[in-house]
């Protein structure tokens, strides 16, 4: 009986060893076809369908943060209520990428030119639901919270979250984004 039992356990032991080798091999790969894809730009492909591409002319929009303040892109005499670059992102209550990307969005809006007045974020959901995102989020960007079908998320198009956008002053998209790193990437080569 021992020697079976012996046996039972070297061949299981074994089996499991198999596995684990099979496993890194497959994460390996796995890696290696990331970093073609990103080096093919193909990382990029899913998240234009998400957010308006470069270019792009957004519709006039006017909506009121959290503040009180009415943001605008332009008024009603057709005068830009955006100075600067303008870092938009969208944000979603239920978006568990959401939650990963916030901290991203932080650091990059606290490092990003004219300070809070040219970062601005839109929580889809209600006001509620959001205050935890509000208090990471507030001291760095102007915070719009409304629905989905909502003046901003309406004018700027956006189709899932987490999206990311900077705006020029006419209102043309200069970059987007699904994610921070990738937009971060894309203005470094705009400002090269």
């Amino acid at each position: 009986m021992d020697v079976v039992l012996s046996t039972a356990v070297v061949v299981v032991g074994a089996l499991g060893g198999l596995n684990l080798l099979l496993m890194l091999a497959v994460l390996r790969r796995l890696r290696e076809y990331d970093e073609k894809w990103a080096r093919a730009g193909m990382d990029n492909l899913a998240e234009h369908r998400l957010v308006p591409p470069p270019g792009t002319r957004i519709a006039d929009f006017t909506a009121t943060t959290l503040d009180g303040d009415e943001i605008a892109l332009r008024d009603s005499a057709g005068v830009s209520g955006v100075g600067g670059p303008l870092l938009v992102g969208f944000f979603s209550i239920g978006c568990p990428a959401c939650h990963e990307e916030l901290p991203r969005f932080v650091e990059y809006a606290g490092t990003a030119p004219g300070g809070r007045e040219q970062n601005l974020i839109v929580i889809s959901g209600s006001a509620a639901e959001a205050t935890g995102i509000i208090e990471v989020v507030s001291p760095m960007a102007r915070v719009v919270v409304e629905p989905t079908d909502g003046p901003l998320m309406t004018a700027f198009n956006v189709q899932g979250w987490p999206a990311f956008v900077v705006l020029q002053r006419d209102g043309t998209v200069q970059n987007s984004a699904g994610g921070i790193a990738t937009l971060a990437r894309s203005q470094q080569a705009v400002s090269a």
